[in-house]
Protein backbone atom coordinates (compact mmCIF):
# COMPACT_ATOMS: atom_id res chain seq x y z
CA UNK A 1 0.00 0.00 0.00
CA UNK A 2 0.92 4.02 -0.76
CA UNK A 3 0.50 6.77 1.59
CA UNK A 4 -1.38 9.17 -0.09
CA UNK A 5 1.66 11.35 -0.63
CA UNK A 6 3.57 8.40 -2.73
CA UNK A 7 1.14 8.30 -5.23
CA UNK A 8 2.61 10.68 -7.39
CA UNK A 9 6.38 11.88 -7.12
CA UNK A 10 7.16 14.50 -9.48
CA UNK A 11 10.65 14.63 -9.08
CA UNK A 12 10.93 10.76 -9.46
CA UNK A 13 8.34 10.56 -12.25
CA UNK A 14 10.55 13.28 -14.60
CA UNK A 15 13.46 11.66 -13.88
CA UNK A 16 11.73 8.41 -15.65
CA UNK A 17 10.76 9.62 -18.17
CA UNK A 18 13.12 11.99 -19.44
CA UNK A 19 15.60 8.74 -18.92
CA UNK A 20 13.41 6.43 -21.14
CA UNK A 21 13.43 9.46 -23.78
CA UNK A 22 17.32 9.85 -23.58
CA UNK A 23 17.51 5.72 -24.00
CA UNK A 24 15.21 5.91 -26.83
CA UNK A 25 17.16 8.49 -28.75
CA UNK A 26 20.63 7.45 -28.07
CA UNK A 27 19.25 3.89 -29.33
CA UNK A 28 18.31 5.66 -32.46
CA UNK A 29 20.88 7.71 -33.73
CA UNK A 30 22.98 5.19 -32.04
CA UNK A 31 22.30 3.16 -35.10
CA UNK A 32 22.32 6.02 -37.62
CA UNK A 33 25.50 6.53 -36.64
CA UNK A 34 26.90 2.97 -36.64
CA UNK A 35 25.39 2.94 -40.30
CA UNK A 36 27.59 6.00 -41.33
CA UNK A 37 30.87 4.65 -39.79
CA UNK A 38 30.30 0.90 -42.06
CA UNK A 39 30.29 3.34 -45.07
CA UNK A 40 33.37 5.16 -44.70
CA UNK A 41 32.64 8.25 -42.42
CA UNK A 42 34.79 9.75 -39.69
CA UNK A 43 33.67 9.78 -36.54
CA UNK A 44 34.33 13.04 -35.73
CA UNK A 45 32.23 14.21 -38.90
CA UNK A 46 29.10 12.72 -36.65
CA UNK A 47 27.00 14.54 -34.00
CA UNK A 48 24.41 13.13 -32.40
CA UNK A 49 22.05 15.32 -30.22
CA UNK A 50 18.76 14.53 -28.02
CA UNK A 51 15.88 16.85 -27.39
CA UNK A 52 13.83 16.20 -24.86
CA UNK A 53 9.94 17.19 -24.73
CA UNK A 54 9.55 18.71 -27.87
CA UNK A 55 5.97 20.56 -28.61
CA UNK A 56 6.76 20.93 -32.22
CA UNK A 57 9.20 18.13 -33.81
CA UNK A 58 8.90 20.53 -36.98
CA UNK A 59 10.07 23.60 -36.06
CA UNK A 60 12.65 22.01 -33.34
CA UNK A 61 14.66 20.70 -36.42
CA UNK A 62 14.43 23.83 -38.20
CA UNK A 63 16.08 25.46 -35.33
CA UNK A 64 18.69 23.16 -34.55
CA UNK A 65 19.75 23.17 -38.39
CA UNK A 66 19.78 27.16 -37.75
CA UNK A 67 21.81 26.65 -34.58
CA UNK A 68 24.66 24.34 -36.79
CA UNK A 69 24.17 26.43 -39.72
CA UNK A 70 23.18 23.09 -41.75
CA UNK A 71 22.58 23.46 -45.35
CA UNK A 72 20.69 20.38 -45.81
CA UNK A 73 17.60 18.28 -43.74
CA UNK A 74 16.52 15.23 -44.19
CA UNK A 75 13.76 13.65 -42.90
CA UNK A 76 11.88 10.25 -42.86
CA UNK A 77 8.22 9.73 -44.15
CA UNK A 78 5.72 7.83 -42.14
CA UNK A 79 3.44 7.00 -44.75
CA UNK A 80 0.41 9.29 -43.53
CA UNK A 81 -2.30 9.60 -46.45
CA UNK A 82 -2.16 12.93 -48.56
CA UNK A 83 -5.80 13.89 -46.05
CA UNK A 84 -3.74 13.30 -42.74
CA UNK A 85 -0.93 15.51 -43.87
CA UNK A 86 -3.01 18.37 -44.84
CA UNK A 87 -5.86 18.10 -41.76
CA UNK A 88 -2.92 16.89 -39.41
CA UNK A 89 0.61 17.75 -40.64
CA UNK A 90 3.02 15.33 -40.60
CA UNK A 91 7.20 16.51 -39.44
CA UNK A 92 8.47 16.39 -42.91
CA UNK A 93 5.52 18.84 -44.26
CA UNK A 94 5.85 21.21 -41.38
CA UNK A 95 9.92 21.19 -41.97
CA UNK A 96 9.05 21.66 -45.81
CA UNK A 97 6.40 24.75 -45.16
CA UNK A 98 8.40 26.16 -42.87
CA UNK A 99 12.13 26.24 -43.89
CA UNK A 100 12.59 28.41 -46.76
CA UNK A 101 16.45 28.44 -47.22
CA UNK A 102 17.57 25.09 -46.58
CA UNK A 103 17.26 21.87 -49.21
CA UNK A 104 14.79 19.13 -47.51
CA UNK A 105 14.72 15.45 -48.24
CA UNK A 106 12.13 13.32 -47.60
CA UNK A 107 13.10 10.09 -47.45
CA UNK A 108 10.35 6.75 -48.64
CA UNK A 109 12.13 3.33 -47.25
CA UNK A 110 10.01 1.81 -50.15
CA UNK A 111 12.52 3.92 -53.02
CA UNK A 112 13.17 1.23 -55.37
CA UNK A 113 17.00 1.11 -56.15
CA UNK A 114 16.91 2.17 -59.49
CA UNK A 115 19.96 4.89 -59.45
CA UNK A 116 17.07 6.96 -61.72
CA UNK A 117 17.14 10.55 -60.54
CA UNK A 118 14.18 12.73 -62.20
CA UNK A 119 14.91 16.70 -62.15
CA UNK A 120 11.96 18.40 -62.93
CA UNK A 121 12.35 21.82 -63.84
CA UNK A 122 9.90 24.95 -65.01
CA UNK A 123 12.42 27.66 -65.75
CA UNK A 124 15.84 28.77 -66.71
CA UNK A 125 16.81 30.13 -63.74
CA UNK A 126 15.16 26.95 -61.29
CA UNK A 127 16.70 24.48 -64.26
CA UNK A 128 20.64 26.39 -63.25
CA UNK A 129 20.05 25.94 -59.59
CA UNK A 130 18.75 22.60 -59.53
CA UNK A 131 21.73 21.46 -62.40
CA UNK A 132 24.35 23.14 -59.78
CA UNK A 133 22.54 20.96 -56.74
CA UNK A 134 22.90 17.81 -58.53
CA UNK A 135 26.48 18.32 -59.76
CA UNK A 136 27.42 19.00 -56.02
CA UNK A 137 25.56 16.81 -54.23
CA UNK A 138 24.63 13.59 -56.29
CA UNK A 139 26.80 13.75 -59.45
CA UNK A 140 29.62 12.52 -57.39
CA UNK A 141 28.06 9.57 -57.01
CA UNK A 142 28.54 6.69 -60.01
CA UNK A 143 26.09 4.52 -61.47
CA UNK A 144 23.25 7.28 -61.65
CA UNK A 145 21.06 7.94 -64.56
CA UNK A 146 19.62 11.41 -64.68
CA UNK A 147 16.40 12.70 -66.79
CA UNK A 148 15.48 16.74 -66.46
CA UNK A 149 11.73 16.99 -67.64
CA UNK A 150 10.12 19.92 -68.13
CA UNK A 151 5.85 19.97 -68.80
CA UNK A 152 4.91 22.75 -71.09
CA UNK A 153 2.42 25.05 -70.17
CA UNK A 154 -0.49 24.94 -71.47
CA UNK A 155 -1.44 27.60 -74.30
CA UNK A 156 -2.30 31.15 -72.64
CA UNK A 157 -5.86 32.21 -73.16
CA UNK A 158 -4.92 35.40 -75.73
CA UNK A 159 -3.84 32.39 -78.37
CA UNK A 160 -7.68 30.26 -78.35
CA UNK A 161 -10.14 32.10 -76.73
CA UNK A 162 -11.38 35.63 -78.65
CA UNK A 163 -15.12 35.24 -76.99
CA UNK A 164 -16.60 34.83 -81.00
CA UNK A 165 -16.42 31.77 -83.26
CA UNK A 166 -13.71 32.53 -85.27
CA UNK A 167 -13.89 32.54 -89.36
CA UNK A 168 -11.80 30.12 -91.59
CA UNK A 169 -9.12 32.87 -92.08
CA UNK A 170 -8.61 33.72 -88.10
CA UNK A 171 -8.29 29.66 -87.59
CA UNK A 172 -5.50 29.95 -89.79
CA UNK A 173 -4.01 32.24 -88.31
CA UNK A 174 -4.76 31.36 -84.56
CA UNK A 175 -3.17 28.10 -85.45
CA UNK A 176 0.27 29.95 -86.46
CA UNK A 177 0.66 31.83 -83.52
CA UNK A 178 0.14 28.64 -81.11
CA UNK A 179 2.88 26.52 -83.08
CA UNK A 180 4.73 29.78 -83.10
CA UNK A 181 4.06 29.99 -79.21
CA UNK A 182 5.21 25.98 -78.88
CA UNK A 183 8.22 26.64 -81.24
CA UNK A 184 9.90 29.35 -79.11
CA UNK A 185 8.57 27.79 -75.67
CA UNK A 186 10.82 24.42 -76.40
CA UNK A 187 13.28 26.42 -78.10
CA UNK A 188 13.90 28.30 -74.80
CA UNK A 189 13.77 25.34 -72.89
CA UNK A 190 16.08 23.47 -75.57
CA UNK A 191 18.63 26.23 -74.05
CA UNK A 192 18.70 25.98 -70.31
CA UNK A 193 18.51 22.15 -71.00
CA UNK A 194 21.65 21.61 -72.99
CA UNK A 195 23.21 24.49 -70.47
CA UNK A 196 22.57 21.61 -68.07
CA UNK A 197 23.49 18.67 -69.66
CA UNK A 198 27.02 20.80 -70.31
CA UNK A 199 27.02 20.76 -66.03
CA UNK A 200 26.80 17.58 -65.49
CA UNK A 201 29.34 16.33 -68.15
CA UNK A 202 31.74 18.61 -66.89
CA UNK A 203 31.33 16.38 -63.86
CA UNK A 204 32.21 13.11 -65.54
CA UNK A 205 28.92 12.30 -65.88
CA UNK A 206 28.69 10.16 -69.34
CA UNK A 207 26.42 11.44 -72.03
CA UNK A 208 24.06 8.43 -72.29
CA UNK A 209 23.40 8.71 -68.77
CA UNK A 210 21.76 11.92 -69.28
CA UNK A 211 18.25 12.29 -71.08
CA UNK A 212 16.21 15.81 -71.54
CA UNK A 213 12.66 15.52 -72.50
CA UNK A 214 10.00 18.61 -72.87
CA UNK A 215 6.44 17.02 -72.70
CA UNK A 216 3.31 19.25 -73.46
CA UNK A 217 0.65 18.82 -70.56
CA UNK A 218 -1.78 16.27 -70.29
CA UNK A 219 -4.44 17.37 -66.83
CA UNK A 220 -2.03 19.66 -65.14
CA UNK A 221 1.69 20.13 -64.23
CA UNK A 222 1.84 18.94 -61.03
CA UNK A 223 -0.88 15.76 -61.86
CA UNK A 224 1.06 15.01 -65.11
CA UNK A 225 4.49 15.15 -62.91
CA UNK A 226 2.92 12.73 -60.59
CA UNK A 227 2.02 10.15 -62.94
CA UNK A 228 5.55 10.30 -64.88
CA UNK A 229 6.92 10.22 -61.24
CA UNK A 230 4.85 6.88 -60.73
CA UNK A 231 6.03 5.02 -64.46
CA UNK A 232 9.17 5.69 -64.45
CA UNK A 233 10.97 3.50 -61.24
CA UNK A 234 12.57 6.59 -60.34
CA UNK A 235 14.50 6.84 -57.26
CA UNK A 236 14.62 10.19 -56.37
CA UNK A 237 13.47 13.42 -57.60
CA UNK A 238 14.96 16.80 -57.35
CA UNK A 239 12.83 19.97 -58.05
CA UNK A 240 13.02 23.76 -56.60
CA UNK A 241 10.30 24.61 -53.18
CA UNK A 242 10.04 28.56 -54.10
CA UNK A 243 6.46 28.10 -55.18
CA UNK A 244 5.35 26.86 -51.59
CA UNK A 245 5.78 30.23 -50.13
CA UNK A 246 5.60 32.86 -52.70
CA UNK A 247 2.83 31.54 -55.16
CA UNK A 248 -0.23 29.86 -53.16
CA UNK A 249 -1.77 29.52 -50.33
CA UNK A 250 -1.17 26.15 -48.29
CA UNK A 251 -4.25 24.61 -48.70
CA UNK A 252 -4.64 25.35 -52.65
CA UNK A 253 -1.07 23.89 -52.75
CA UNK A 254 1.66 24.70 -55.45
CA UNK A 255 3.02 22.12 -57.70
CA UNK A 256 6.09 21.40 -55.32
CA UNK A 257 3.17 21.14 -52.72
CA UNK A 258 1.15 18.64 -54.35
CA UNK A 259 3.98 16.18 -55.50
CA UNK A 260 4.82 16.46 -51.88
CA UNK A 261 1.61 15.60 -50.66
CA UNK A 262 0.92 12.84 -53.54
CA UNK A 263 4.44 11.51 -54.60
CA UNK A 264 5.20 7.49 -53.02
CA UNK A 265 8.15 5.05 -53.03
CA UNK A 266 10.51 8.28 -54.24
CA UNK A 267 13.05 10.06 -52.29
CA UNK A 268 11.66 13.62 -53.05
CA UNK A 269 14.34 16.32 -52.69
CA UNK A 270 12.86 20.58 -52.43
CA UNK A 271 16.17 21.99 -53.40
CA UNK A 272 15.67 25.90 -51.16
CA UNK A 273 16.48 28.92 -52.38
CA UNK A 274 19.74 29.34 -51.07
CA UNK A 275 21.35 25.93 -52.65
Amino acid sequence: MLYPGELWDADTSLRVAKSTQEKICQSITGRCRDALLEMGFDSDRIETLCRLDSLDPGQEIIKVAGEKKISCIAVGRRGLSPAENILIGSVSTRVVQYEEYRTVWIMDPDAPPTGNVLIAVESHPECRALTYYVHEWIGPTPGKQYTFLHILPPVPPTLWDDGHILDEQERVARHSWKRHWEEEKRRQVDQFMDEAREVLLSQGIPNEAIQCRIVPVHKGVARDLLAHIESGQYEAVVMGKRSLREKKPFLVGSHANKVLQHARKVHLCLVGRAC
